[in-house]
């Protein structure tokens, strides 16, 4: 078998952004590569507290790249890599959000938090009829127990240049979700790609070995370094041009056409 792990972007490519979880038929895909010996992760910008065993509509991974590959695990919990912002990072961060009136939020093990207009982001989600997966964290105090992996943050993009002019030397990097004000603000080693990296080397592969999927700005480490990247059609410009190949739009099933393209040998009752 050319290909022993497939490592999917879960928000716009395992699940299409107009839907509340994983549809049937992408579970039901990566169930039989399961099956037929191929291992499965998800890569994403969430941390793996913010992700529910209702959004994953019954997916099971074999492990975990989460908080934008900053935490990083195998199914039963045992941390393969882990890797935090610092305090100095951080408030940063909530000094700048705050001025500026702006949504800020952290990832933490046991989800997300927000941390500075907290509102901005529940109205967001009311008005994309999603429910809440970040914590109030107005209080501020989270962070006392443990530090954060990424954040995320609501701001008008020409505000993180002036972050950057403000604060370069602490080397956060703001990636957008496109042309929209929301983005993941990550540190400069932080990568999808060390995530996948630590995955082949617990399972004794080579990343040549993986198949990645992704859609976003987050996504392009992952679709260099895998053997097969695939960008969703209608993705990030950026995720497109990073990948080997534009695949399907995620509102067609890109995962699952996918999964029958690369190993037709897990859906013998359809050759």
């Amino acid at each position: 078998m050319q290909y022993q792990l497939l490592a999917l972007d879960i928000d716009g490519t395992l699940r299409p952004d107009a839907q509340p979880c994983v549809p049937r038929e992408n579970v039901a895909a990566v169930k039989a590569v399961q099956k037929a010996g191929v291992k499965v992760a998800v890569a994403t910008g969430r941390c793996r507290g913010g992700i529910s065993k209702a959004l994953l509509n019954g997916l099971r991974p074999d492990y975990w790249i989460c908080a934008a590959g900053a935490e990083v695990q195998d199914a039963a919990g045992n941390v393969l890599h882990d890797a935090r912002m610092d305090a100095q990072q951080m408030y940063a961060l909530v000094d700048f959000f705050e001025d500026h009136g702006c949504f800020l939020g952290f990832n933490f093990d046991d989800g997300p938090y927000g941390y500075v207009n907290y509102y901005i982001q529940r109205e967001a989600e009311l008005a994309m009829n999603v429910n809440s997966y970040v914590h109030d964290g107005e209080d501020q105090d989270r962070h006392l127990e443990s530090m954060p992996f990424s954040a995320f943050g609501r701001l008008p993009q020409a505000l993180a240049e002036q972050f950057r002019q403000k604060y370069g030397h602490l080397g956060l990097r703001f990636l957008f979700y496109g042309s929209s004000e929301g983005c993941d603000i990550l540190t400069a080693e932080q990568d999808k790609a060390r995530g996948l990296e630590a995955v082949c080397t617990a399972m004794g592969i080579d990343p040549a070995q993986a198949v990645a999927m992704g859609d976003g700005s987050n996504d392009c480490g992952i679709l260099q370094r895998a053997g097969l990247g695939v960008c969703v059609a209608g993705g990030d410009p950026r995720a497109q041009q990073a990948a080997d190949r534009v695949g399907p739009a995620a509102a067609d099933f890109a995962v699952a056409q996918v999964c029958r393209q690369v190993w037709p040998e897990a859906f013998p009752e359809e050759t």
